[in-house]
């Protein structure tokens, strides 16, 4: 079997930003060692699975103490065989890191650090409600790098209520100057369960935030990034291995409060209230909230609908016959590119791409 990818959920977080949705546990952080315990448990009912990526999301993995990190990183060599060469993804706030913080990250094993920082413009960080300014964020990324983490991921946001194009073209190009090996690129969206949501704010229209999408990933290839799926940039060769095994079905491990998995075949949940979490874990039950066994006809789609949103895209007979003329509809429009063998979403069809997919499944 080929080795798989390991996701750990850190839920803590100091705050809830006002665009969240996630799971996440505020004001929780005297039950960080309980969470870690169970997390310990939860992996010696998944040992001895070969691992070639770790990824702890959040919520804020660095607001683990460094203790409880080791613990952690102890846990997974023990239980798990970790490929010699695996990547091992952190992500991290500004405002949850300092100097020794990041070097400890790096003697821990951790070798990409995906940070937090969303904007450089202290206004809409603030509007946000982010914990960090642009000042913090610069700090961080100096830190990680004097720490020696040679692959750094910068998040970017954009869309926000009336933000300008020049505000934008200054936005990417200090981030960009800052000389990261990849940066995912996150659109404003309401979620449902957020502040904003519950605000009613709005959002540009429509028109606005395809141009302003197609302008961004036009700067970023000026400034070295390559796209290689619809929301992800990367210098060569600094591609997201984790986040590539998802799109391209590999099986992964999810641990933690609200994590999900897949095993090649069946999707499964844990449940996403932290406390019943943590209950389980003390009475040594499965967190387990559901699953789902997925058909062949799913496997399909799902590689289909994954391979679309990846600049590569996928071989073209995995499309289902009984598709084949909405495609051909779609590529005679120009949402979609189809030779040698390949089928792939072009510019004009990344900005519809959730659209596509929908009327596909």
């Amino acid at each position: 079997m080929c080795p798989s990818s390991l996701y750990i959920h850190i839920p803590f977080c100091n705050r809830k930003c006002l665009f969240c949705s996630f799971v996440i546990a505020v004001a929780q952080e005297h039950r960080r060692e309980e969470y870690v315990s169970a997390l310990v448990r939860e992996m010696k009912k998944n040992k001895d699975q070969s691992i070639a990526t770790v990824y702890f999301g959040g919520g804020t993995p660095s607001m683990l103490e460094e203790g409880q990190l080791n613990r952690l990183m102890e846990a997974i060599g023990k239980n798990f065989i970790l490929e010699d060469d695996a990547e091992i993804t952190i992500e991290v706030n500004p405002e949850s890191i300092d100097r020794s913080k990041a070097r400890f990250l790096k003697d821990q094993g951790i070798n990409r650090v995906s940070l937090g920082v969303q904007s450089l413009n202290d206004r809409y960080l603030k509007f946000l409600g982010r914990s960090h300014g642009a000042r913090g964020a610069r700090d961080a990324y100096h830190w990680l790098r004097e720490a020696g983490i040679a692959n750094v991921n910068l998040d970017l946001m954009y869309a926000f209520p009336g933000q300008t194009r020049e505000e934008l073209t200054e936005d990417v190009r200090q981030i960009a100057a800052l000389g990261s090996e990849h940066l995912s690129l996150y659109t404003l969206t309401i979620e449902p369960n957020s502040r904003f949501f519950m605000t009613q704010m709005k959002l540009d229209d429509d028109d606005i935030l395809a141009d302003h999408y197609l302008f961004i990933a036009k700067l970023l290839g000026e400034y070295g990034f390559g796209q290689y799926e619809i929301s992800n940039f990367a210098k060569p060769g600094f591609e997201s291995r984790h986040n590539k095994n998802y799109w391209l079905g590999t099986p992964y491990i999810g641990l933690g409060v609200g994590a999900h998995g897949f095993t090649g075949r069946r999707r499964y949940w844990n449940t996403s209230k932290f406390k019943e979490y943590l209950e389980h874990a003390l009475k040594g039950t499965d967190a387990l909230e559901g699953y789902e066994d997925l058909t062949d006809a799913q496997l399909n789609m799902e590689r289909v609908l994954f391979g679309l949103r990846m600049n590569e895209g996928i071989v073209a007979n995995l499309i289902p016959s009984d598709k084949q003329g909405l495609i051909n509809t779609w590529v005679n429009d120009g949402f979609l590119w189809q030779g040698e063998g390949k089928l792939k979403a072009t510019d004009r069809g990344r900005l519809v791409l959730d659209e596509l997919s929908s009327r596909l499944i």
